[in-house]
């Protein structure tokens, strides 16, 4: 994974965005003796990334982040296998994602996980431009 990179602006880590996300049961923790280390979202649906997906058929993993002292321990791995699980318990389809596109160590990690690349997206967000790659895995 991306190592000490920024991935996210801060404007886009504040509480008014991830509050909503957390009412609705979407925002995770990851705990390693009794301490937070990590975090995702996993909603069911995205609107700016992946419009035409049907709601109900898919979970999507968002702001997949770790500490960095417990980095390349398995944390994010096992944060994506229990979202997999998950959704796979749900009767979902499929688990997507988007990622940068010009992070060839975090695309790698993802395609590790048995994640498949199946396009790319150019976008604007909250003024900054995006490019994306968009990953999948079957369920």
């Amino acid at each position: 994974m991306a190592r000490g990179e920024t991935l996210w602006h801060l404007d886009e880590l504040t509480p008014e965005h991830f509050r909503p996300v957390a009412q609705q049961g979407e925002l995770f923790l990851a705990y390693l003796n009794l301490r937070a280390v990590g975090t995702f979202t996993c909603q069911r649906s995205d609107p700016l990334f992946w419009p035409q997906i049907p709601v109900g058929t898919s979970a999507f993993l968002h702001k997949v982040a770790v500490r960095r002292e417990v980095a390349g321990q398995g944390v994010a791995t096992a944060m994506v296998v229990w979202a997999k699980e998950q959704a796979r318990a749900a009767g979902l389809s499929y688990l997507r994602l988007d990622t940068d596109f010009n992070r060839p160590k975090l695309r790698s990690f993802y395609e590790r996980l048995g994640f498949t690349c199946v396009g790319e997206k150019h976008l604007t967000r909250l003024g900054y431009p995006l490019h994306v790659a968009l990953y999948e895995l079957k369920l």
